[in-house]
């Protein structure tokens, strides 16, 4: 998700909350300061090749065959097992996973709960590799999905101005929220980037195994809007064509932006962007909060959560930091009840970059950090 210069706001919408990396921001009651993140804070031009590209294209086979020939409980325990040799042989893989666990629940200071946590979140991605590799089965296959708040998306398409889905990305979101969307007759526009797939960032990666995740979820969408780095403002005049159509489109609540604002999670922060709020201010669209869990039979439950109002009175930057607030309290409350489901490694580790950035600027205001 993205600002003007992608799918929000713009560097000309600034306000006196702005807290600019370096320079002097002030707190308004009710906002959140936000922080302008300078360029090259991600990462820009790809590798060509990694040795993981190379090591998954040779497992894929492996992988496949598993995939393909055994159930989700059997993909679980194997993928448990693994977990836990690799957790007992490099703990510092998982370091992420822990931090997390150590600085947003209550008693993540214990050590037991941090493992069992880890490996059980570890071990709930791989499956949900596994079940990527089996939408390629021959004859098909889909999980039991099933969808919750259907009535509060059908009143933000009554106005006729579109609904915006925010997209929590936790274990199985990126393609059960699409498949929950297509069985119940909806076509989704979803907002991606060039890297997108989930299975590596490399030029390589993009070419070739991306595209075993994005050929499966294209099944489930009307089509995806992708952001040109070069010319993000395209993808924005699109997604303002698409809801001025009424049609959904569906943003991955994240930190991927030039410009985030650090929203309460428990007793600590993450950062957030503000585009999809942004976006539904600028079209006037609802924007709903969207949650993926598996339930313990296996099946999956995709919640659309009412709508986000932003205050009646106020700026444009108080408004977007209201509705930042609203979905960061949503956040927490699933991590709560489903932490193994709801570990937000991108979200912790550009908190953190963002932290150190901050506290390396002399000018920083303390209020940004």
């Amino acid at each position: 998700m993205t600002t003007k210069n992608d799918v929000a706001g713009g560097d000309e919408e600034r306000s006196s909350l702005c807290c600019q990396v370096g320079g002097k921001g002030s707190d308004t009651a009710g906002c959140l300061p936000l922080v302008d993140l300078p360029s090259g804070f991600f990462p820009g031009d790809e590798k060509a090749i990694s040795w993981k590209d190379l090591l998954l294209l040779a497992a894929l086979p492996a992988l496949f065959a598993i995939a393909w020939s055994c159930s989700d409980s059997v993909c679980l325990r194997l993928a448990r097992s693994v977990t836990r040799l690799l957790h007992g042989l490099r703990p510092q893989r998982y370091w992420e996973f822990e931090q997390i666990i150590r600085d947003y629940l209550p008693d993540g200071s214990r050590k037991d709960l941090r493992d069992a946590l880890v490996v059980e979140a570890a071990a709930l991605m791989h499956l949900e590799r596994f079940q990527l590799l089996r939408h390629h089965r021959p004859g098909g296959w889909c999980p039991e999905v099933s969808l919750a708040g259907k009535d509060h998306l059908e009143r933000a398409l009554a106005q006729g101005k579109g609904a915006i889905l925010w997209v929590a990305f936790v274990a199985f979101s990126d393609m059960n929220a699409k498949i929950a969307m297509r069985q119940q007759g909806y076509g989704v526009w979803h907002v991606s980037r060039h890297i997108h797939g989930h299975l590596s960032s490399t030029r390589f990666g993009i070419r070739v195994l991306n595209p075993i995740r994005i050929a499966v979820e294209r099944r489930y969408l009307a089509d995806r809007v992708v952001i040109d780095t070069a010319n993000p403002k395209a993808a924005v005049d699109r997604l303002e064509e698409l809801l001025a159509d009424n049609q959904v489109v569906s943003v991955t609540i994240g930190p991927m932006a030039r410009r985030i604002a650090k929203a309460p999670f428990g007793p600590g922060h993450i950062p957030l962007a503000g585009g999809a709020p942004n976006l539904a201010l600028r079209s006037g669209a609802r924007l709903l909060p969207v949650f993926t869990e598996r339930g313990p039979d296996g099946s999956f439950r995709v919640t659309i959560e009412p709508p986000l109002e932003p205050p009646v009175d106020g700026s444009r930057e108080e408004k977007i930091a209201s509705m930042i607030c609203g979905v960061s309290s949503l956040l927490y409350r699933y991590f709560e009840r489903l932490p193994a489901q709801c570990l937000y490694p991108d979200i912790h580790h550009t908190g953190r970059r963002c932290q150190a950035l901050t506290e390396a600027s002399p000018e920083a205001d303390g209020s940004a950090n």
